[in-house]
Parts: structure tokens; C-alpha cells; sequence
């Protein structure tokens, strides 16, 4: 990694500590490929892949109060990405009775709870959503479909369906906000809970 290519990354860390956006965003769409690749590379299963990118998006931003002293913020973002992802492998080894050794760091129980609780709430603002709204958000995240396969299936415009999308990725980003969790809207536009 190139010098400029650390400074970048610092300085976007920076902003993120301050809860920027726009430097989440940037950050997200620098790296997004990159964990794609490596994750579906230990588990290549799309759904899981997806998952669990999003799961080091949502651990890096709930954490964004240490990303100011983190010195090599590239290596931070691959190794909460392996942990995640030998943590998955570790629990589909025990979900199907399988013993063997993979490597699994967690000292981050705290993490792990803040983790759990912002997704339990965000599941509860789906659930709150209006019956159409609930039913276009879902459609959407947890089958995968696209706005023009909801579209056609609702009988609805395509563009009534993105309109859908962002009020409700808004309306949970709010819920969320009330209870003292900031996420920015690019995780609830981009993935699924």
C-alpha cells in the first residue's frame, strides 16, 4: 500500500471518528470490493458474503470513536473482516456438529452485543413500518429482488419503489437515531437485516 493510499485512509478515519458521512460512504465504496472478494474467497456463499460485509461496515462505524488512532487503517478493516468471517465459519461448524480448529479472536463482546442490540431495533422499525413500505423493504433486502422485480410483481412504478426504499431506509435510520444509535443511510440502503 502506497503511502498517499495510508494518508487517505487516516484522514477518512478522522472524519469518520467525527461521524462523517460522506468520508463512510467514500471509505465504504473503496474497500467494498475488496472484502467482497476476500470473504466470497472463505465463503463463497453471495447472501453471506453480503452479510457479512456489511457486518464490518456496521462494527467499523459503531466503533468509529477509536478509528483516529488507528494507524494502518487498511489492515484494521481486513482483519475485522477475517474475524467476522472465522467467526461465521466457526459457528456453521457447530451449527452442523463439526469440531476442528479455526482461528477465532473475540475479545469484542461489548461489540458483539451493540452489534446484536442495533439490529434487533432495526428489525423492530421494519416492523413498524407501513404494511406496503414493510412489504417493498423486505422484498428487497431479505429475497434480493430488484426494484423493477418488486415493481412488477406490486404492480407499481419502478420509481415508487425506490421512493419506498429510501423513505423506509430513513424512517429506520430515525428509529435508530431516537434510541441513540447513528447509522448512516448507506448501510440500510445498500444490505439487508
Amino acid at each position: 500500500m502506497e503511502k498517499n493510499d495510508i494518508n487517505r485512509d487516516r484522514a477518512l478515519f478522522s472524519r469518520i471518528a467525527e461521524a462523517d458521512e460522506q468520508a463512510f460512504e467514500e471509505l465504504f465504496h473503496l474497500y467494498m470490493p475488496q472484502l467482497y472478494k476476500i470473504i466470497f474467497n472463505l465463503v463463497p456463499i453471495e447472501p453471506t458474503v453480503k452479510d457479512l460485509v456489511q457486518e464490518v461496515f456496521l462494527y467499523l462505524w459503531l466503533g468509529r470513536d477509536k478509528l483516529a488512532a488507528v494507524e494502518e487503517p487498511q489492515h484494521w478493516i481486513f482483519r475485522i473482516a477475517y474475524n467476522r468471517t472465522f467467526k461465521h465459519l466457526k459457528q456453521r461448524q457447530l451449527q452442523l456438529g463439526v469440531t476442528g480448529d479455526v482461528p477465532l479472536q473475540t475479545n469484542e463482546t461489548e461489540e458483539a452485543v451493540h452489534l446484536s442490540e442495533t439490529v434487533r431495533l432495526i428489525r423492530e422499525a421494519i416492523a413498524e413500518l407501513p404494511q406496503q413500505q414493510q412489504r417493498i423493504y423486505r422484498l428487497n433486502r431479505l429475497t434480493g429482488k430488484k426494484p423493477a422485480e418488486i415493481a412488477a410483481e406490486l404492480d407499481i412504478s419502478v420509481q415508487a419503489v425506490r421512493n419506498s426504499l429510501t423513505r423506509s431506509a430513513k424512517v429506520i435510520r430515525g428509529y435508530l437515531v431516537n434510541r441513540g444509535i447513528d447509522i448512516p443511510l448507506i448501510l440500510l440502503l445498500l444490505y439487508r437485516f
